[in-house]
């Protein structure tokens, strides 16, 4: 809205918010930044039954990201920065204990625009461990076909969560 606007309140009001978020992120000291505890991605990484975790932290980087873009204001994108350092390596940890399949087992639960958010990331970081995380949200059932031209999505729910 401020972008449409330029209204100095709403612009006031979103430096708030950044500010407020940042506190919390800093005081659990980890890069997380959530409402739901990070059990909830123990589940999803034990493979047992949770919501959708990674799609509302979609929510949030991609708010922290766009807070960024348009107001130009670096602390939204260092806490975004945090929250993908702080995933990726949560990632890493899943795929040395698991396997490759089991992670993408994983991405059987809704995981949003967990890739788009990264890959915006690192389009300003240029930090390789940013991509790799990116590339891992590129569910390949979905993506395989995409890649050599086919259209297998034609029949799927936008918000489909397996192929």
């Amino acid at each position: 809205m401020w972008a449409s606007t330029e209204n100095s309140q709403i612009r006031t009001n979103m430096e708030y918010v950044v500010s407020e978020l940042g506190k919390c992120q800093d005081k659990i000291g980890t890069g997380y930044l959530s409402a739901f505890p990070s059990s909830w991605f123990d589940r999803l990484e034990n493979l047992r039954p949770v919501w959708a975790p990674y799609y509302t932290i979609h929510k949030i980087m991609a708010g922290l990201f766009d807070q960024y873009r348009i107001t130009g204001n670096q602390s939204p994108l260092e806490m975004a920065i945090k929250m993908a350092n702080y995933f990726k390596a949560r990632i890493d940890k899943v795929i040395a204990n698991n396997t490759i399949s089991w992670w993408e087992n994983i991405l059987n639960n809704e995981f949003g625009g967990m890739n788009e958010v990264v890959y915006n990331i690192y389009s300003i970081t240029n930090d390789s461990a940013h991509l790799q995380m990116a590339h891992l949200f590129d569910k390949p059932v979905l993506m395989g076909p995409l890649a050599v031209g086919a259209d297998e999505l034609s029949e799927l729910h936008a918000d489909r969560k397996s192929g």
